[in-house]
């Protein structure tokens, strides 16, 4: 007669409690950085040509994916579904901002020039 069957299944690894720069990390990679892009894509149109505020917008495009960076490299962050991220995610996250970002400005500016003839 068998006895009961243990379940030997490797359990995933636990995030560990995310400490304060990380939570700050977090709120600005996510929240801030993205909300900052979308006002600076407002004044962009709204000046109507390339300016200072196209620097700036790029800048802050490295800034977000700097925070992200360091919020997986050094302080722990995680990822989507609660588990440690990982530097595949960083990379995800790279492509998906510089594609969104990337695009919507190159359509802002696209559409100021054909407007302006």
């Amino acid at each position: 007669m068998p006895g009961p069957s243990k379940d030997v299944s490797p359990k995933p690894p636990e995030a560990e409690p995310a400490g304060c720069l990380s939570t700050i990390a977090r709120v600005i990679w996510i929240m801030v950085g993205n909300f900052a892009l979308l006002i600076l894509m407002v004044l962009i149109v709204q000046k109507g040509t390339f300016s200072f505020l196209d620097i700036v917008f790029w800048a802050v495009v490295a800034a977000v994916l700097f925070v992200r960076y360091a919020d997986i490299r050094w302080l722990k962050g995680l990822g989507p579904d609660a588990q440690p991220a990982t530097m595949k995610d960083w990379a995800k996250h790279a492509r998906l901002l510089l594609l969104i970002a990337g695009g919507a400005w190159a359509v802002a500016h696209a559409l100021l020039l054909l407007l302006r003839r």
